[in-house]
C-alpha cells in the first residue's frame, strides 16, 4: 500500500504542466503529419488515376488495402515492443519511415509502384498509435484520457486539412508528384523533435501500478475479446470507421465530379470540412464524454451512439443536395456527429487495460478496426461507385466508362460514386446500435 502512495505521490510531481502540455503538442503533430501524409493521396486522387489511367477500384486499393494491410498487422508487434522498450524512440523511428515513404510515392511511374510505397507508408505508421496512446496513459489520470487522447487525435483534422490543401493546390500548381514529395519531408523534422524533447515515463506510476510483468498477448487478447464492452465499441469503431476512412477519401473526388469544382478548390473545401468536422467531433465528443462520465461511465458509449444515429440522415441529406452550399453544411455538421465517438471509445478501451497491456490493448483495437475501415472502406465504395456508374452509363449509351475521361463517363462516374457514398451511411446505424449495447454493459 505504502508503495503504490508513493506512486501516485511521483505521479502528481514527476511532469509539470508545461511539459504534459508540450507533450501534448508534439504527439498532436506527430499524429498532424501522419493523417497528412494519408490524405494527400485523397487530394491528388483525381489527377494521378487520370495520368495512371486507374479505376475508382484501384484508388481504393492505394488509399486503403495496400496502406491498411501491413499498418493493421504491423501494429501488433509495435505495441509488443512498446510494452518493454522506449516508446518515445518507436515513434520517432516511426515518423522517419513513414515520412521517407511519403516522400518517395512521387516517384511511382505506375499503379503496383505506388502501391508499393504506400504499403511502405503503412509499415511507418503503424509504430505510432499504441505508444502513443500508451505514453498518454501514463501522463493522465483515467478521467482526463478521453480528453488528452481527443487533444492528440485533433491531428487528424490538422492533417487532413494541411494535406488536402496543399495537396490540392500543390497538384493543380507543378503536379501531384510534387504533392507527395513536399508533404513527405516535414515529417523527418518532427521525428527528429520527438527523439530530442520527449522522455520515457516510469510504467504505470500514474495509477501506482509498479508491475514490470507483461502478459503474453494470448492473454491480452482472452481478456479483451471476452469483455462484451471491449466487442461493441469495437465493432461500433470499426463500423463508425467506414466513414473516417472511406468517404474521407473520396470526398474529394466526389466535389470534383459531381460539383465540377478545380482540383485546388476542392483539396480546399475537403480539408476545412474534414479539419472542422473532425476537429469538431474530437473535441466535443472527449469533454463530454470525461464529464458525463464522471456521472455514469456509460455516457462513454451514449455518446458515441447519439452521433452516429445522427450522421446518418445527415450525410444522405448532404449527397442529395444538388447545391454546394448545403452540402458543405450538412457535411460539416455530420462530420462532427459521426466523429463523437473516437475520443470515448479510445478512452473506453485504454481503461479497460493495465498499465503492462494498454498499448497491446490498444493495438488489438486498432488492427480490426483499420483492417476493416481502413483496409476496405475505400475499396468497398470504389466498388460500389465503379458498380453504379457503369449501370448509369449504360442507361446513358455509353459501352465503358471504367477509366474514361469522356463528359458522359465522367458525369456517369459522379452519379455512381453518389449512390456509394448514400449507400455506405446504414454502417452509421448499425455502429449506434453497437454503442447502445456497449452503454448497458458499462457499470454506472
Amino acid at each position: 500500500m505504502d508503495t503504490q502512495v508513493g506512486y501516485a505521490a511521483a505521479a502528481e510531481t514527476s511532469f509539470s504542466r508545461r511539459y504534459t502540455g508540450w507533450l501534448l503538442f508534439v504527439l498532436l503533430a506527430v499524429c498532424a503529419i501522419n493523417y497528412a501524409d494519408r490524405s494527400v493521396v485523397g487530394a491528388v486522387a483525381e489527377p494521378l488515376r487520370r495520368e495512371l489511367g486507374l479505376s475508382d477500384f484501384q484508388l481504393g486499393l492505394l488509399q486503403g488495402l495496400s496502406f491498411a494491410l501491413l499498418y493493421s498487422v504491423l501494429g501488433i508487434p509495435f505495441a509488443r515492443l512498446a510494452e518493454r522498450r522506449n516508446r518515445v524512440r518507436i515513434i520517432a523511428a516511426a515518423t522517419f519511415v513513414w515520412s521517407l515513404m511519403t516522400a518517395l510515392c512521387g516517384a511511382a511511374a505506375n499503379f503496383v509502384q505506388l502501391l508499393i510505397m504506400r504499403v511502405g507508408v503503412g509499415v511507418g505508421e503503424a509504430g505510432f498509435m499504441a505508444p502513443a496512446t500508451s505514453l498518454l496513459g501514463d501522463h493522465f489520470r483515467r478521467d482526463r484520457r478521453a480528453f488528452a487522447t481527443s487533444i492528440m487525435m485533433l491531428g487528424v483534422p490538422f492533417g487532413a486539412l494541411i494535406g488536402a490543401m496543399s495537396g490540392g493546390w500543390i497538384a493543380q500548381s507543378i503536379g501531384w508528384r510534387w504533392a507527395f514529395l513536399i508533404m513527405g519531408a516535414p515529417g523527418i523534422l518532427i521525428a527528429l523533435l520527438v527523439l530530442l524533447t520527449l522522455r520515457e515515463p516510469p510504467r504505470g506510476h500514474i495509477e501506482g501500478d509498479a508491475s514490470t510483468d507483461v502478459p503474453p498477448l494470448s492473454t491480452v487478447a482472452r481478456k479483451c475479446f471476452s469483455d462484451p464492452v471491449f466487442r461493441h465499441v469495437l465493432a461500433g469503431g470499426t463500423l463508425g470507421g467506414f466513414g473516417l476512412h472511406g468517404l474521407g477519401q473520396f470526398l474529394g473526388v466526389y466535389l470534383v465530379r459531381v460539383h465540377e469544382l478545380p482540383y485546388g478548390l476542392a483539396g480546399m473545401i475537403y480539408g476545412l470540412v474534414t479539419f472542422a468536422s473532425v476537429g469538431g467531433g474530437l473535441l466535443v465528443g472527449g469533454f463530454l464524454a470525461d464529464r458525463m462520465g464522471r456521472r455514469s461511465l456509460r455516457w462513454y458509449s451514449l455518446i458515441p451512439a447519439i452521433g452516429m444515429f445522427l450522421s446518418a440522415p445527415l450525410y444522405i441529406g448532404a449527397f442529395r443536395a444538388e447545391t454546394l452550399a448545403p452540402t458543405v453544411t450538412l457535411l460539416l455538421v455530420a462530420g462532427i456527429s459521426l466523429l463523437l465517438h473516437y475520443g470515448p471509445g479510445l478512452a473506453t478501451i485504454q481503461n479497460l487495460a493495465s498499465s503492462r497491456t494498454r498499448a497491446s490493448t490498444i493495438a488489438l483495437y486498432m488492427l480490426v478496426v483499420n483492417a476493416v475501415s481502413m483496409g476496405f472502406a475505400a475499396p468497398l465504395i470504389g466498388f460500389l461507385s465503379d458498380t453504379f456508374a457503369a449501370q448509369v452509363a449504360a442507361g446513358l449509351g455509353a459501352s465503358s466508362c471504367a477509366a474514361s475521361t469522356s463528359a458522359l463517363c465522367l458525369q456517369a462516374q459522379g452519379t455512381g460514386l453518389q449512390y456509394a457514398l448514400m449507400a455506405s451511411t446504414v454502417l452509421y446505424v448499425w455502429a449506434g446500435v453497437h454503442y447502445l449495447m456497449a452503454a448497458r454493459r458499462q457499470a454506472t
